[in-house]
């Protein structure tokens, strides 16, 4: 007798039951893209204890008849496809016809179905066997009640974790589903009690707001990018909203919640140093693309999905992230009326919130008076460029092509008028009706970074020969991999000399290293290459320019002469980003002179 034998279909779906349905979350997200590829503009969503108990989602989509009501609780009994090539272009979230059948076979089941909003179909099932079966009168679209789940699956219910923890899931999911679809008004409630509430107005901004509160939706930035083959659309925060997981950077593909590490991680990337470690952004981030180049049949929970072109996406999205945050300012605001919201008393203004922008032009000499002329600080500061490279926490000269490009660049800050310096640390300034604080080591760090990065990624750059070389030494291990990486350090405009016994000679260094500090940078930048890991160059350099630019910087406490702030306020405003140092903290802060009146009860 042969041991091969044909599964039945209760213990088929028991298996499939396995791979789909892994918590009470599952059930909720199953049934409700039921409910959304049935053309539902309202779904409802009741849960007890957790949805351990019970789930019951409705909607008000299409409904189904009774043979078709019949056939959905039949394993891969699907209305979404119909022969293989479908699978290449699919345009709805349900496809395999596995999850009905999966939730039937592990729990108590009633499927309540109507197309007319008159007469409709009820099914009881238990354990995937039919109870019961009977003509009810229910309003236009599908009620589906879950009750008992993995009552017949001992070990799945025990491993389930606290009611907490699993309604968190659930309250995670439908978030995300009503951000996918701003269009869809949602409600969750559990115990009777509301948790997420929508509208279905399909503005998203008000989905963020609904979600993550009002002074959040205040701090979302736009996006919207097409390349052709994808249109990025959607929301991510400014730098004053961050969180601690990437569990709040939500990518939606037509529509569908996935999950692409690749996708998150370029999120994260077109914030490049704007964030502190260890802090993300919350993000929405639409992707819209042909079905044809986008596959979504990897994983039966149908979260994970490849793309065509997955290269040029990625490059998309970080160039849309980093044109979104060029556009606004990130000037950190100590004022509480820019944390107030548009919307007010908890009723939802149906237009977009847009981020706070400061569009001041630093004024001409041709634009200023008489008087301001004379007293004019950048005729004094064209002098001074060249002296203040000699002191002690100065920049050096760089060549014309880097100092041009910083130059050229339209400012993202206001003119600044220098006004003192508080606990050595922080520069005062103001500008028009705003006063700046400004970290004078983190200003310093943000300028010589940007300028550090330049010149490590200039191919074409310039060495001179010391008079004096430089000696260095190194254990054995490290003069191993030195003499292997001879060449890459040669590229950076280094010239070593091996001397024998792990010492060194240098001979040439680029001539963008700061005066004074030749032996300290060289032997940083012999060590960086040493421990360098496998990665992209460009990460290598931005660590090694993070590395240098902190050591070179001004230190908390030191003085400042006012020309040499001014120096360096007139650099700040030339760099790429003048709001963040290069490891994430702020670099400026600003609060209005309306706010500082009101500190003084001049305005109540």
């Amino acid at each position: 007798m042969g041991k091969i034998i044909r599964l039945d279909r209760h213990t088929t779906n028991l298996i499939a039951a396995g791979e789909v349905i892994e918590r009470a979350a599952s059930v909720v997200k199953e049934l409700v893209e039921n409910s959304i590829d049935a053309a539902a503009s309202i779904i409802n969503i009741s849960l007890l204890e957790s949805g351990l108990k019970e789930i019951i989602v409705s909607d008000n989509g299409t409904g189904m008849d009774a043979t078709d009501a019949r056939l959905a609780l039949e394993p891969h009994a699907t209305s979404k496809i119909a022969k293989p090539n479908d699978l290449f272009n699919i345009s709805t979230l349900g496809f395999r016809g596995e999850a009905l059948a999966s939730i039937v076979a592990v729990s108590h089941f009633k499927l309540k179905t109507c197309v007319t909003g008159e007469k409709g179909l009820m099914i009881v099932l238990k354990g995937g066997e039919i109870i019961s079966e009977a003509v009810v009168a229910h309003p236009h679209g599908t009620e589906i009640t879950v009750r008992n789940l993995f009552y017949n699956t001992p070990a799945r219910l025990q491993n389930l974790k606290s009611e907490a923890q699993e309604l968190s899931y659930i309250v995670d999911y439908v978030n995300k589903m009503a951000l996918a679809n701003p269009q869809l008004a949602f409600k969750l409630y559990n115990n009777e009690k509301l948790l997420v509430q929508t509208y279905g107005s399909n503005d998203l901004l008000e989905v963020i707001a609904s979600i993550y509160g009002m002074d959040i939706a205040k701090n979302m930035v736009k996006i919207d990018r097409n390349d052709g083959y994808y249109h990025i659309y959607g929301y991510t925060s400014n730098i004053v909203t961050t969180r601690s997981s990437r569990n709040s950077i939500t990518i939606i593909v037509n529509g569908r919640v996935v999950r692409n590490n690749n996708i998150i991680n370029a999120v994260v990337a077109g914030y490049h140093n704007l964030l502190m470690t260890g802090r993300y952004p919350l993000s929405v981030i639409n992707i819209k693309v042909d079905t044809s180049l986008v596959d979504v049949n990897v994983h039966p929970a149908k979260l994970e999905v490849r793309f065509s072109n997955e290269e040029g996406l990625i490059n998309l999205i970080k160039e849309a992230i980093k044109t979104a945050l060029v556009e606004v300012d990130l000037t950190v605001s100590l004022d509480k009326s820019e944390n107030e919201s548009p919307y007010h008393n908890d009723i939802f203004v149906r237009e977009e919130v847009k981020p706070y922008t400061f569009t001041a032009k630093t004024p001409d000499l041709e634009d200023l008076g008489e008087d301001q002329k004379e007293e004019n600080p950048n005729d004094e500061i064209e002098v001074l460029k060249e002296t203040f490279t000699q002191q002690q926490y100065s920049f050096t000269k760089h060549d014309e092509t880097p100092s041009e490009r910083l130059e050229t660049k339209s400012s993202r800050l206001p003119r600044l008028e220098y006004i003192g310096q508080l606990f050595g640390t922080y520069l005062l300034a103001q500008s028009e009706d705003l006063f700046y604080l400004i970290d004078q080591h983190a200003a310093n760090e943000r300028i010589n970074y940007e300028k550090i990065v330049l010149h490590l990624q200039n191919s074409n750059t310039k060495h001179y020969e010391l008079l004096v070389p430089i000696k260095l030494f190194f254990t054995t291990n490290e003069a191993i991999v030195i003499n292997e990486k001879m060449a890459e350090i040669e590229k950076l405009g280094i010239k070593l000399e091996e001397f024998g016994g792990g010492t060194y000679l240098v001979r040439e260094i680029p001539d963008w290293i700061f005066r004074g500090l030749e032996k300290e940078f060289v032997e940083e930048i012999v060590l960086n290459i040493v421990n360098q890991r496998k990665s992209e160059k460009y990460q290598f350099l931005d660590s090694l320019a993070k590395s240098l630019a902190c050591k070179k910087s001004i230190k908390a406490n030191e003085f400042v002469n006012k020309q040499e702030v001014e120096y360096l306020l007139q650099e700040l405003s030339n760099c790429e980003n003048p709001f963040t140092c290069p490891h994430g903290r702020p670099v400026i802060v600003k609060v209005s002179r309306y706010e500082i009146e009101k500190w003084f009860k001049r305005i109540v």
